[in-house]
């Protein structure tokens, strides 16, 4: 008895400990509505950035639209170069797209807290896994988290595990790296087994480890729309809490609502955990009191936390950033920016800069170039991966800097100035007249200063690694650029690129010949003017050309820019269909939109929206047809402060938004083969204004 009492003392004494030391290993833990720092108590305001695009990349952070989820991505790179080289590529783009000099220069703004958006398939491989445990694991998937903790604990950044592509996705879109289906829902039986071994896999091999703040179970989980049960998903966060509280007592449990953590109703009563917190998204960022009442609300309800555990997107002068951080903090609510890294875009820390050769590659998925070979594909892909690394990247002081608590004077004080080296030269380009082009060079060396020339002329306000010049003329044909770079320990110059400038074949706008009345008739002067069809489809593979088709007719006066739009469409939900109308008066394609631009959306139900760009006032007209409806709508040419006369060039787009019931989204378009042109109007269509 005697014995069998000690036996059972040291046992207890040794839970006490195992409990003791996995409670010292949590950086953050909870308490009622704070986030608090487990070593001081004091409250914290979580301040950090998410880490999309690494693990997970989408679409729109590469800049293309026909593939934008990452299992499309891993089979198009395949079928370019070749199983073995693909594997080679990821193992480029994965070393040097996120590393170790990110956190410390993070560390330094004043972020303390990354959140990893992880892609399940690179731990727990999508092929040949077993029906039931022991499942089948990616050391090398699992290396490069071991990478990331390590480097979190030398720099003493917190990490947030994010699963943002879950076994099966959580959600049909790209995001979750679906094939179409929320295979998590539909396919419970086959996919939670997998999701519950991974969390604990995730939880257990780094509980020892005291950056770890917590768990983000399920990134924008969507349920309803699909008409899956939303009850699902409590009983699946239930699952998933027990199963991470067995080897972790105080990482935080994030939680996200269905509908893009959104909805937290089929989450009540949030009381199955002492430590969770409320993980909600909204874009743009969260800024005012309306805007945070229905997750404030929750927090009193349940005595809990506020994470803005994913917002951003705000492109210069980023005064969204600076409004929305300081209001988040005044309110204690802590947030999460997305993302610290894309390509060619200029709403986050650093931007990579793509290749020319790159560029083809992109072009070739989209459907607008030949097949390149096999060696140049390779060696186009992997100089893109290395490129990558922040080294090479522009990095935009101003937006970190934009976020209230990060300052970026004291990373740029502790780089040693290094001489410039350009690394990749321009290439040369051929467009058409009235068109944009951008060229860049790829130089390391600190800081870098860059001064683009044309005809050994210096360019004003070509400064910057990427060279944009926009309206090109027939004169600018044969033209010459190049570019220097330099700082105070020397300088280097790029190679000649010359400009090739064919004639405008494009869309030309004739002049109206009466005044237009804006009543939804096809009058005389529509009657005469061609119409154009709308030839892209996006967020939808397959076109059944028996739901959705659209053309337009256009018209110009001195007054304004005149749209008359026909929409077949057999399903019409009247707060959802409609259009989006993106113009550049002034066709200069700069990044944003400035006052002689706009993009604004007007609805079936009346609803008109401006999104960005001048205050503009149109007049329309909305008229059901047989089978759809029409849209006959004037931009006036003084809202967007500009005098349009002849012969000059605009940008333009419309796109025609089609929502067959309360959750799905396609869209046509009459120039864009993405949806980009709400970031900038660089990627707008050129139309010309001809008398």
């Amino acid at each position: 008895m005697i014995v069998r009492s000690k036996l059972v003392k040291k046992v207890i004494f040794l839970i006490i400990i195992l409990v003791v030391i996995s409670d010292l290993a949590a950086k953050f833990t909870t308490k009622g509505k704070d986030f608090i720092d487990r070593k001081t108590g004091e409250r914290v305001i979580l301040r950090g950035f998410g880490i999309g695009c690494w693990l997970l990349p989408e679409g729109y952070m590469w800049g293309i639209g026909k593939y934008d989820r990452p299992w499309q991505f891993e089979k198009a790179i395949e079928e370019l170069i070749g199983e073995e080289d693909a594997r080679k590529f990821w193992e480029i783009y994965h070393r040097n797209f996120f590393t170790e000099e990110d956190v410390k220069a993070m560390k330094m703004w004043g972020v303390n807290s990354i959140r990893i958006a992880l892609l399940a398939s690179w731990l727990q491989p999508r092929d040949s896994q077993p029906d039931k445990p022991p499942f089948i694991y990616s050391e090398y998937g699992f290396s490069l988290l071991d990478s990331v903790v390590k480097w979190c604990e030398r720099h003493d950044v917190g990490l947030i595990w994010d699963m943002h592509g879950a076994p099966g996705a959580q959600n049909a879109e790209n995001i979750s790296d679906s094939d179409g289906e929320a295979r998590l829902w539909s396919e419970k039986e086959k996919y939670w087994p997998r999701l519950i071994d991974l969390w604990y896999k995730i939880a257990e091999r780094y509980k020892d480890s005291d950056v770890i703040i917590g768990y983000d179970l399920l990134n924008e989980p969507l349920l309803i729309r699909y008409g899956y049960d939303p009850k699902l998903l409590r009983e699946l966060y239930l699952v998933l809490t027990d199963t991470i509280r067995r080897v972790d007592s105080l990482g935080i449990i994030f939680i996200e609502g269905d509908d893009w953590a959104q909805n937290f109703d089929m989450l009540e009563p949030i009381d199955w955990d002492p430590h969770i917190a409320i993980a909600f998204h909204s874009y743009p960022p969260t800024s005012d009191e309306k805007g945070l009442v229905r997750w404030e609300k929750l927090r009193e309800k349940y005595n809990i936390p506020l994470w803005h555990g994913e917002t951003g997107e705000q492109g210069p002068p980023y005064d969204l950033n600076r409004k929305a951080t300081k209001f988040l903090e005044s309110r204690n609510v802590s947030w999460s920016w997305w993302t610290h890294k894309k390509f060619d875009n200029v709403t986050q820390p650093w931007s990579v800069i793509r290749i020319h050769g790159f560029l083809k590659i992109l072009d070739y998925w989209n459907g607008n170039a030949d097949r390149p070979g096999r060696r140049e594909a390779r060696k186009f892909l992997f100089l893109q991966a290395e490129l990558t690394n922040s080294k090479y990247c522009q990095f935009y002081p101003d937006m970190v800097s934009s976020l209230n608590g990060l300052d970026v004077k004291k990373y740029l004080e502790s780089r040693s100035i290094e001489e410039p080296k350009i690394y990749v030269q321009p290439v040369n380009l051929k467009v058409e007249e009235g068109g944009a082009f951008q060229n860049a060079v790829v130089a390391t060396g600190y800081p870098l200063n860059y001064q683009w020339y044309v005809n050994k002329k210096s360019l004003p306000g070509q400064n910057k690694a990427n060279i944009v010049i926009s309206n090109v003329t027939m004169e600018n044909n044969g033209d010459k650029y190049y570019v220097v770079v330099y700082n105070s320990k020397g300088y280097d110059i790029s190679k000649e690129f010359i400009l090739k400038v064919t004639p405008f074949k494009g869309v030309n706008i004739r002049r109206a010949t009466s005044s237009i009345v804006i009543d939804g008739k096809l009058d005389d002067d529509w009657k005469r003017v061609n119409e154009l069809t709308f030839e892209n489809l996006i967020y939808q593979e397959k076109w059944d050309k028996q739901d959705i088709l659209a053309k337009v007719r256009l018209l110009w006066d001195n007054k304004g820019l005149y749209l008359f739009i026909n929409v077949q469409d057999n399903v019409l939900i009247n707060n959802r269909d409609g259009i989006e109308v993106y113009i550049d008066s002034d066709n200069n394609r700069a990044d944003g939109y400035t006052k002689h631009d706009c993009f604004f959306k007007i609805y079936l139900n009346g609803d008109f929206r401006l999104i960005r760009g001048a205050n503009i006032n149109p007049e329309f007209k909305i008229e059901n047809s047989k089978n759809g409806y029409i849209i006959e709508l004037a931009m006036f040419w003084e809202d967007l402060s500009i005098n349009m006369s002849g012969n000059n060039f605009i940008g333009l787009d419309i796109h025609v938004i089609d929502a067959d019931n309360e959750y799905s989204r396609k869209k046509l378009t009459l120039f864009n083969k993405t949806d980009s042109a709400y970031r900038s109007t660089f990627k707008l269509g050129t139309v010309k204004i001809v008398e």
